[in-house]
């Protein structure tokens, strides 16, 4: 046993899932890497060579297809539209600024 109390919970290798102490299996492959997986399930899977990132309930597909993040929500930024006046037929920017400059002299004085 742990000195602190704690429980030693391992990652099964397939699905991602937490495997407390006294769940799961242990698989010693003949390279000598080991491999732990919670059910027979996720054991078969990986041993039929599976891929997890296409099987949905696995932990490795629903990071991939951003499920059940909640606690991640941030809010996209959004970019303001920047306002750009340009010259048009029959009348030149510097005719439109200096419109605009009297109109707003005429708004000031009334």
């Amino acid at each position: 046993a742990l000195e602190s109390g704690t429980m030693k919970v391992e990652i099964c290798h397939y699905s991602g899932f937490r495997i407390h102490p006294g769940h799961g299996k242990k698989f010693v492959r003949n390279d000598s890497k080991q491999f732990n997986f919670i059910t027979k399930k996720a054991e078969r899977q990986f041993l039929n060579k599976n891929n997890p990132r296409k099987i949905a309930w696995t932990m490795v597909y629903r990071k991939m297809h951003k499920k059940g993040l909640v606690e991640e929500v941030r809010k996209k930024r959004t970019r303001k539209a920047q306002k750009v006046t340009k010259a048009i037929v029959g009348a030149s920017l510097a005719f439109i600024n200096e419109k605009r400059t009297v109109a707003k002299d005429n708004k000031a004085a009334a």
